[in-house]
This record gives structure tokens, sequence and C-alpha cells, in this order.
């Protein structure tokens, strides 16, 4: 089906030209046609139509935009009158109803347009003209649509808005300026759909309240012969924000007995673009979105008892894009690896990506029932944020998440139902990605807290609980220092043999692992010497501590081999291995051990050299 989203592209393409035209000289009837025509049809479309004057007032009967691409379209608006109001102004009308006609090949569709308070005025001068706009209701409904002339009444479709008010400034000044805001009351959708020859039925309805936009638009002249670099040069600019109260929508689908409903409602939602130049010759492009909160769900009912829910909750969701692009893009077109642009040249020239997501209060569950079989997965969550950062300087990764729980649930599970829930986590990763002569600081840091696993999943190999099923916890943080020698963009950083850094320093800020009755702590402190790769292989030789504190070994070790996980033999194994660097420790069951690099090539633990 063409004709529905050609009706969209094509008087969405109409209105936006008309908006945006330069040469408006004044604000006469005749020249605000005259121009409109000149830019519909610059666009590459046609405008045939009847028009007949009477003093200030041009009326323009069987209106017709002809689209020539294939298939042609051919969108037939009725009738437009323009009326001078004697103080400078245009005020343009349109009929309260009336039908309009979308052709597209061997489909044609008739929507019927209806207003009540519609207000259209064009004021201004030369060059600076301004548009108010209103109605207190405004719709489309699909009256009535066929495919080879023959009626096809499987389709409804109606739009209406209510409320509406706006104002769209265009001005020349050797650009397009557009400034335009509008709220909107109400937007309310209505869809149903029944393919022919199908047992399939689709309805949906949804409305949105309190819509408001506000955009601001700068277009360069003869923008379409420009590089990137020449527009933004001139003056292009893009930005808009979009805002809404309430989201509400409801569906129903069925096909052959079977039966699906869903709904989906969101509270108040923000989203924000904008394109513009920014340092350095790089354009700065960002879009960001807020929303919430945020209900879907949906129900499925089958012939044979089978039944589907599914649900999903979120308190509140935000997303962010940041992407820095070289202004002269065009030339890095070829792609990277082809020809002689390469990874290193768009980084070099400014490129830069930025990813943010995030939520609040996520509660989504999942359930079935099909015949004998039935399941659950369900997930909860207090919080997540993600974020991935890249540009010349540095590489970021980052996540942080709080009360999260997992649960699955199905009858042919052997061990039954499995549940996880972590209290938090958190991971920091950053790497320098530039060639310095001085060392630039690098982190890894990752937390998992108090990890919960289900009873059933420790049973299956200690079905007695012979060890303590405690919660988990897993801290390794780590910083340091280095330099980078070849570019890690470069061709040549990938060719074996090549030394491709400097590690500095590094630092053990925190070790942790604690659970099954053990608890495993750390921490640490070196330097290295890149002069000196011999004593320890090619690794530049450190020179530092690491303090090391086992507690529980000893009688985890004594519970494997009680639960038959490890034989005597393996177990004495482990204690001669750790035996050989560590001493007993303060209390019961715990071993330390004192790690000490000399910075001579000799390695020690507890003062015993063991290189």
């Amino acid at each position: 089906m063409h004709t529905l989203p050609r009706l969209c592209t094509t008087t969405a393409l109409v209105a936006t030209l008309m908006a945006t035209s330069p040469s408006w000289a004044d604000v006469t009837a005749e020249q605000v046609w005259s121009d409109w025509q000149d830019m519909i049809e610059s666009t590459g479309a046609k405008v045939t139509y009847d028009s007949a004057a009477d003093d200030s007032i041009l009326t323009i009967n069987d209106l017709v935009v002809t689209v020539d691409e294939a298939p042609k379209t051919d969108l037939r608006l009725g009738a437009v009158v323009l009326q001078e109001t004697g103080d400078g102004s245009v005020q343009i009308l349109l009929p309260a109803s009336g039908p309009i006609i979308i052709e597209t090949g061997s489909e044609k569709a008739t929507l019927e347009q209806r207003n009540t308070g519609f207000s259209l005025i064009v004021s201004g001068t030369a060059g600076d003209l301004t548009y108010r706009y209103g109605a207190s209701e405004f719709s489309l409904a699909l009256t009535e649509y066929r495919i080879d002339d023959i009626p096809r009444d499987n389709i409804q479709a109606e739009i209406t808005l209510n409320d509406l008010v706006g104002m769209l400034h265009g001005r020349t000044t050797g650009l397009r300026q557009l400034e335009q805001d509008f709220t909107l009351g109400k937007l309310a959708y209505m869809i149903a759909l029944t393919p022919p020859g199908k047992e399939i039925t689709f309805t949906s309805e949804g409305s949105i309240t309190n819509l408001q936009s506000d955009v601001n638009v700068a277009i360069p002249e003869n923008i379409e012969t420009m590089t990137m670099a020449e527009a933004i040069d001139n003056g292009l600019i893009v930005k808009n924000s979009l805002s809404y109260n309430d989201i509400a929508a409801r569906f129903t689908y069925s096909e052959n007995g079977d039966t699906a409903t869903g709904s989906g409602e969101s509270g108040s939602g923000d989203i924000r673009m904008s394109f513009q130049k920014g340092d350095n010759a790089v354009v700065e492009a960002s879009e960001s979105i807020s929303l919430g909160p945020i209900r879907l769900r949906v129900d499925g009912d089958g012939n044979d008892s089978d039944m589907f829910t599914a649900r999903f909750a979120l308190d509140q969701l935000g997303a962010r894009l940041d992407l820095g692009l070289p202004e002269n893009i065009e030339s890095f077109s070829s792609g990277y690896g082809y020809g002689e642009t390469s990874m290193a040249d768009l980084m070099n020239a400014g490129f830069g990506v930025g990813v943010n997501l995030n939520y609040d209060g996520l509660d989504g569950a999942v359930s079935f029932v099909r015949g004998d079989e039935a399941g659950s997965i369900s997930a909860v969550s207090d919080m997540l944020d993600f974020g991935f950062s890249l540009s010349r300087e540095m590489l970021r990764v980052s996540s942080a998440s709080k009360g999260t729980e997992f649960n699955l649930e199905a009858v042919d599970l052997p061990i039954g139902a499995i549940r996880l829930a972590v209290a938090q986590t958190l991971q920091d990763f950053r790497l320098p990605l530039k060639t310095t002569p001085d060392p630039q600081p690098f982190v890894y840091h990752e937390e998992v807290r108090d990890l919960m696993i289900s009873d059933n999943l420790w049973a299956m190999f200690d079905p007695d609980a012979q060890i303590p099923r405690t919660a988990i916890t897993y801290v390794l943080n780590v910083s340091g220092l280095g330099n980078w020698l070849i570019d890690p963009f470069a061709p040549e950083f990938d060719t074996p043999g090549n030394t491709k850094g400097e590690l500095q320093r590094l630092t053990l800020h925190e070790l942790l692992l604690r659970g099954a009755g053990v608890e495993l702590t750390g921490a640490g402190d070196f330097t290295f010497n890149n002069d000196d790769l011999d004593s320890y292989d090619g690794i530049p030789a450190p020179k530092g501590d690491l303090e090391l504190k086992l507690t529980g070994g000893n009688h985890l070790l004594d519970t494997l081999v009680k639960i038959g996980v490890l034989s005597d033999e393996d177990a004495l194994g482990f204690r001669m291995a750790l035996g050989l660097f560590t001493v007993k420790g303060d209390g019961d069951d715990t071993i330390v051990s004192h790690i000490e690099a000399n910075g001579k090539g000799e390695l020690l633990a507890n003062g015993k050299r063991l290189k």
C-alpha cells in the first residue's frame, strides 16, 4: 500500500516549502500564491489549478499537486482561498469540510478534511514573514479506499488534532531561517485493518496530550550543491525540541481465533536535537530523550487455552547521543580500510561519539501457558546507567546498577525456579588512545556486590548445604600510568613484534572476593622499569609491594573434599601451592602474603626469594 505513506510525505514536503519560501516581496494574495507554486515546483512536483480573482480575494479551485516519480502520485487538495485583510496581511481560508484525494498507481484514497475554528494569517515584509495559525479541531478521516477501482472496505483510519496554536517565522538574510513553535492540546488516532481473504483483524487507537514543539533552522541557499563543511561555514543550524504530557495507546490483533490485546502509556516526555558548528572544525550533533513513567502490557488468548502475558514498566527512561563529525566528512566516505582513509585519519579530524542510557524502576515479566507447558521470566531493577564514549583522546565504558533481580520459572526445568539477585554493580574502564611523551592515567574498576543465587543452583553440587550460601561480592579496582609508542589507530599498531607502549605504574586499590565462607583481599602498588626487559622475559621490571589476605580457605577445601567436588590429592596440591608464598596470619584459618619486587630482578614472598 503506497497511498497513505505518500500522503504523509507529500503534504509534509509542501508545508515545509511553503514555510521557508525565500522570495516573498510582500503579502498580496497573488504574490503569496505565486511563490507557493515556485517552491512546490522547485521540488520537481507539478501544480495544476483553476483560479479566480475578485478585488483582494484569490480563489484557487481544483488544486492538484503531481509527483511524477514512479509510481505517479496525484494529490487533489480541492479549494484554497487567499484573502487580503487590508492591514498588509493575508488570510488563508479552507472549507470547513471537504475531500482530499490521493491517487498512486492503481490505488486511490479519499479522505475527508474537517476543521473548526481554523485560522491562518500571513504577515510581515518581503523576505521576513510570520504565519500564525490555529484550530479548535482539525481532522482527516479515510472515507474510501480503492484498488483497480474496486472499493475496499477493509481499512479505516482517522486522526484528530484539538486546540492547535502555532507560529512560524520565516526570513531570508543570505540564509533561509525558520523558527516555529506550536502547542497541541490533544492528538488522537484510530486505525482498523482487515486484510482481504485472511481471518486477521487489527485495530488500534491512541492519543498524545499537551504536545509542544520548538524548531530553529537556518539553511544556506543552494545547500544541495555544498559539502557539509561549506554548509556549516555558511550558517547551517538545526535545533528542535518536542515535549508532551501523556501518551496512551491500545491495540487488538486477532488471527484465526487467536487474540492479542495490548496497551501502552507514558508520562511526560522531552526530546531534543541539535546540529551546529563546534570548535576545531568539528560539527556537534546531539539528541537526548527523557521519558517516563512508561507502562506496556500485552495479553494473548489462543484457541487451545494457550495464554501469553507480557508487562513492562519503567519509572524513567533517558538516552543521549553526542557526535563529533569532521566538517570534511565527505572525504572519508570511502570508509575505513579503503584507499588512504584510515580510522586514525577520521579520529585525528575530530570524530567522536558518546552514548548514555539510563533508567529508574524497571519491572518486567513474561508468562505463558501452552498445553502442558508453562513458565515465566521476570526482572526488576532499581536503576541502570550505561555510558560509552570514544574520542581521539580516550575510550571510556561505564555502567552502574542497583537492586537487580532475575527470576525464571518453567514446569520443564528439572532444577526448579532460578533466581539471581545482585545489590549493586559498577564498571569503569578508561583507556587513553593518543601517543604522548608523558604517561597518561588508565582505569579498570569492576564491582559485583551481594550476588544471591537461589538454593536449587547451590544444591546442584552441594545438596546438603555444607558450603555457606552467603552473598557473593567481587571487587577489582586498578589504575595506572602508561603511554603509547604507536598510535592505536595506526595500521602498524597490529604489526607483530612492535613495542606498542610502555607501562609506568600499576596500583591495585582494592581486590575483594567474598562468598562461600571465604574472603580474599588485596592491595598493592608497582612502578616499572622499561629499560629492563630481560629480568622478566620481555616484561618491564617491576618494583613495589602486594599484600594479600585469605580467610576461610582451608575450611572450604575440607568442605569440597567432603562433598566430593575435590579429591584429597587435589586439596593437598592446593595447600602446597599456597604454602609456597603464604604464611599464617592473625585469626583462625587466615593466611597472608607479602609479595615484593625489589627492582633488581628479584621477586620475594614474605621475605623468601621466589625468583
